[in-house]
C-alpha cells in the first residue's frame, strides 16, 4: 500500500545553494549575488509542495546484480551495487519524492523574461528542496525502522552508481501516478522535474553491515554524490 507524507518542513541552507552555484568555502558571493540568493530563497517557500509517496516491499531474492521485490507486484532491479547494498536486507522502502511544478515553472518564466542569473539561483534552489525533500522521507523511514529494530540503508536512486535510468520504470510499476502526481516518460524522466525516486534497504540483521556504504570500495573519489 503506498503511503502518502505531505506536510513536510523544508529548510534550504544559503550555504548549500552556494556550493551548488558552484561557490566555494571560503570564497563566497559577492554582496549584491548574495542578497539575491537570499530573496530567492524567500520565494522558493512559496512555490515548493513538497510531498512523498512510499511503499514497503519483500527482499525475495538478491542474486548480484539482480534483486527482487514483491507486494502484491513483483519487480526487479539490476545493479551490483544496489545488490550489495541490500544483500542484509529483507525489505526496501521503494519510494518518490517531489516538490511540485510551481518553482519549475517560475524558473521557465525567468528564463523566457531574459532573467538567467535569477532563473538558475531558483533552479538551484529547487534541486536542493528536492534533494531535502527525498531525506526527509529517509528520515521517517529511519525513524520507522527504528521503531521496529532495523536499521536502514543509504538512499539509492536510478542513475547513481551502476543503476541504469532506464530502472525508474520498475519503481513506477508499485506507483500510481495518479496519486502520486508524478509521471514518467518514456525517455525516463519525471514530471514535476524536481522529483526523486529510489529505495532504501531495510534489515534486521548485521546493523554495521547495512550501514556501510559501496563509495568506500569505488575508485571514482572524484563523485560528487561520493557518501
Amino acid at each position: 500500500m503506498v503511503e502518502a507524507i505531505r506536510d513536510l518542513d523544508i529548510n534550504i541552507d544559503k550555504d548549500e545553494v552556494c556550493h551548488l552555484l558552484g561557490y566555494r568555502k571560503g570564497r563566497g558571493p559577492k554582496a549584491s549575488i548574495s542578497s539575491l540568493i537570499d530573496e530567492k530563497i524567500d520565494k522558493a517557500n512559496d512555490l515548493i509542495q513538497p510531498s512523498c509517496f512510499y511503499q514497503f516491499m519483500d527482499i525475495k531474492e538478491v542474486a548480484s546484480p539482480r534483486v527482487v521485490l514483491e507486494n502484491g507486484i513483483r519487480i526487479t532491479v539490476t545493479s551490483d551495487v544496489l545488490s550489495w547494498a541490500l544483500a542484509p536486507c529483507q525489505q526496501a522502502a521503494v519510494f518518490v519524492s517531489s516538490i511540485g511544478d510551481g518553482l519549475e515553472s517560475r524558473v521557465g518564466q525567468l528564463m523566457e523574461q531574459g532573467e538567467v542569473l535569477k532563473g538558475t539561483i531558483l533552479d538551484a534552489i529547487g534541486s536542493l528542496a528536492a534533494d531535502n525533500a527525498a531525506s526527509c522521507l529517509q528520515d521517517k523511514v529511519q525513524e520507522m525502522a527504528k521503531s521496529e529494530g532495523a536499521e536502514i540503508t543509504l538512499r539509492y536512486s536510478p542513475g547513481y552508481c551502476d543503476w541504469d535510468i532506464t530502472e525508474q520504470r520498475a519503481i513506477f510499476k508499485v506507483m500510481d501516478s495518479t496519486q502520486t502526481g508524478i509521471e514518467l516518460s518514456e525517455d525516463c524522466l519525471m514530471t514535476p522535474h524536481k522529483s526523486i525516486s529510489g529505495l532504501i534497504g531495510l534489515g534486521w540483521g548485521d546493523r554495521n553491515r547495512i550501514r556501510l556504504t559501496p563509495c568506500r570500495f569505488c575508485t571514482r573519489k572524484d563523485c560528487s554524490s561520493r557518501r
